[in-house]
């Protein structure tokens, strides 16, 4: 058990709850469970308790809220035990709450034994009693659902507003990232499209009446059924794969492991994007199906875990051939794959999962993924297939079994949902249509047809009638059209064009580079575009109004998050002719300046474009990227 002041803990970028990496030289062990304490005769004692509660909640951690010193006369009580263990129950579904003294020991001990079974069986007491109907439907909508969830919109705190940061709950020695959280007003936050303040449940500090705030709240942050630990063994941890690097084994585990951080939910979008790397699409297939296997023939473990564990895989591998399918155009890996959809739809409660699979293999063909990098063919020419015999599984290793057949069969249901069954409990879902990888995938493809059509006009000499149209367009106006094309064209990028980008000697074997090369083209043509319209007039006064106009439009590309039409302003404007206007200069209005001044702060280099990158995570809503950062960032990783 380990003792930490409040003042230590902190609310992470998601609203959960963060811990220090270390106690005094040790490291901090997994915390598994949280008690709370606070002094019933000391109200500041309670200041910070509220959100940390709620944080801790959020992140599905088993949590004991204490009242010390309750023996205290009640006229020496700066706080009433019961009227705060009533609210904290009402507006935080499941936590406990325990009233201590020096008399009620046995008190004591039952609280600890209820709060140790809840970390053993992974469940809060506010859990047990839920429908058992609505687990059921989380259940099987893994099959269906993204493996990356969004982390949830809730605001337990004020997100920062790039450019004015601060932190609360977190001390300088206790950070794990660069990011900080500012403490700013309503108005200079950034808000998940759809909710708003009035939305999210209030602390139960703040609470005055006794409506039931929290229900939102705790619906949301219920604890999930598969993180007992009969489940799969958890991933390792993420601190520890950063210092000491990770086995391929490792790699495979936290990308089947139930997501339990904001990172650990975007690890599977990163992993198969650059997984081609180090190892084959075969290669990771077979780990997959080698760890399916493993539950499928385990004993011990209670069905409905094993059953939640192997939908989870399921949706990582729909992912995976919805968004990469060029990794089974290999005739053997997609053989194999085949194999497999067939045999787990023979399973009913896997049909929905078989039939996504299915359908995503009969659009399979060969394209720049295929034979890039690490690929099944150059590892089956080598015949490097790691004791092949003694890797093969028979779910995807059967050259006997009739796969078309499976597939067209009565088990795959036609209708617009499937049922299934386990014990006397039914799961329903909806099946059909994948709403991740094919809605990816098809967008991915739109936008490259409409970027086709944005090619760059030819050049021709600016007359002053162009100049005054410009000048006299509004500047959201022209933001928005600038916003327009980035999004059409970052769209249009794949996230492994990126990698082959940085990567790959022999760029011109790729088509698809063609779309990172139309971005990086048109940043270059909107800093040279900038660059023209100030230095066409020759009077500093008719520059200044031009040079004011783009730092205008710099700040409403911001309010849009189109970081990068904004790097490309500001790379116009600090461009060596422009920069030297010492006197155009001095006719910018301060206001403007000034603001353009915190534009340049927010994409500067300084520290690793921190300021940027703390932007770029506290921004919620839609937000297109500062490419040349992340190409760079791609490039200096494939340096090692």
């Amino acid at each position: 058990m380990a003792k930490l002041p409040i003042d230590d803990v902190y609310v992470d970028d998601d609203d959960t709850v963060g811990w220090p990496d270390t106690i005094g030289d040790k490291m901090l062990p997994r915390i598994d469970g949280a008690i709370t304490l606070y002094d019933v005769q000391d109200k500041d004692s309670f200041a910070d308790i509220p959100e940390v509660l709620t944080a801790i909640r959020k992140a599905s951690i088993p949590s004991l809220l204490v009242s010390a010193k309750c023996d205290t006369p009640t006229a020496d009580r700066e706080l009433d035990p019961s009227m705060v263990e009533q609210k904290a129950r009402r507006s935080i579904n499941g936590v406990g709450t325990l009233q201590s003294s020096h008399s009620s020991i046995d008190e004591h001990k039952k609280a600890m034994s209820v709060l140790l079974r809840n970390i053993i069986f992974g469940t809060q007491d506010g859990d047990e009693g839920q429908d058992r109907s609505s687990m059921r439907r989380r259940t099987q909508s893994n099959a269906v659902r993204p493996v990356s969830p969004r982390p949830p919109g809730g605001l337990g705190h004020a997100r920062a507003s790039s450019e004015y940061t601060g932190s609360i709950h977190k001390d300088l020695k206790h950070a794990r990232h660069d990011s900080s959280i500012a403490a700013l007003g309503r108005s200079d936050t950034l808000q998940v499209p759809g909710e708003s303040y009035d939305d999210i449940p209030r602390s139960f500090l703040f609470e005055e009446s006794g409506s039931d705030n929290g229900s939102a709240l705790s619906q949301r942050s219920s604890v999930s059924i598969d993180a007992t630990p009969q489940a799969v063994a958890s991933a390792p941890r993420t601190s520890i794969l950063a210092e000491n690097g990770a086995t391929w084994d490792e790699l495979v585990d936290r990308l089947l492991a139930q997501p339990a951080s904001k990172a650990d939910s975007k690890f599977s979008g990163i992993f198969l994007a650059l997984y081609r790397k180090f190892a084959a699409p075969g290669k990771l297939l077979e780990a997959i199906v080698e760890r399916f296997d493993v539950l499928e023939r385990d004993t011990v473990m209670q069905q409905i875990m094993k059953t939640i564990a192997q939908l989870r895989f399921l949706a990582v591998l729909e992912q995976w051939i919805g968004q990469y399918p060029g990794d089974f155009a290999h005739p053997r890996t997609k053989r194999r794959m085949q194999t497999f959809a067939g045999k787990i739809a023979q399973v009913k409660i896997f049909t929905v999962a078989a039939k996504e699979i299915s359908g995503h293999l009969e659009l399979v063909q060969e394209d720049d993924d295929t034979d890039w990098a690490c690929n099944d063919k150059e590892r089956e020419a080598s015949g490097s297939q790691e004791s092949s015999a003694s890797r093969s599984s028979s779910l995807i290793d059967d050259p006997n079994f009739g796969f078309m057949d499976a597939l067209s069969g009565s088990t795959l249901l036609d209708d617009k949902s499937t049922t299934a069954t386990i014990g006397d409990e039914t799961i329903r879902s909806a099946s059909g249509i994948s709403i991740s990888s094919s809605q990816i995938m098809a967008h991915a493809e739109a936008a490259q047809k409409a970027a086709q059509l944005l090619q760059p006009a030819q050049r021709q000499q600016l007359s002053k009638i162009q100049w005054r149209a410009l000048e006299a367009q509004p500047d959201d106006l022209i933001a928005k059209e600038l916003t327009r094309m980035d999004w059409v064209m970052f769209s249009s990028i794949r996230p492994r064009d990126l990698v082959r980008q940085v990567s790959m000697s022999e760029k011109a074997r790729c088509k698809s580079l063609i779309h990172v090369n139309r971005m990086i083209e048109h940043f270059n043509q909107v800093a040279a575009w900038v660059k023209n319209y100030v230095l066409f007039r020759d009077k500093p006064k008719h520059r200044a109004i031009m040079l004011e106009k783009m730092m205008r439009i710099g700040r409403k590309l911001r309010e849009m998050n189109n970081y990068n039409a904004l790097g490309a302003i500001i790379a116009g404007i600090k461009s060596s002719c422009v920069q030297r206007l010492a006197a155009t200069r001095e006719l910018i209005s301060p206001q403007v300046g000034k603001d353009y001044a915190r534009l340049e702060l927010l994409m500067g280099s300084s520290k690793s474009h921190a300021a940027y990158r703390l932007a770029w995570e506290n921004s919620s809503s839609e937000r297109i990227p500062y490419l040349p950062l992340h190409l760079r960032d791609l490039a200096s990783a494939e340096q090692g």
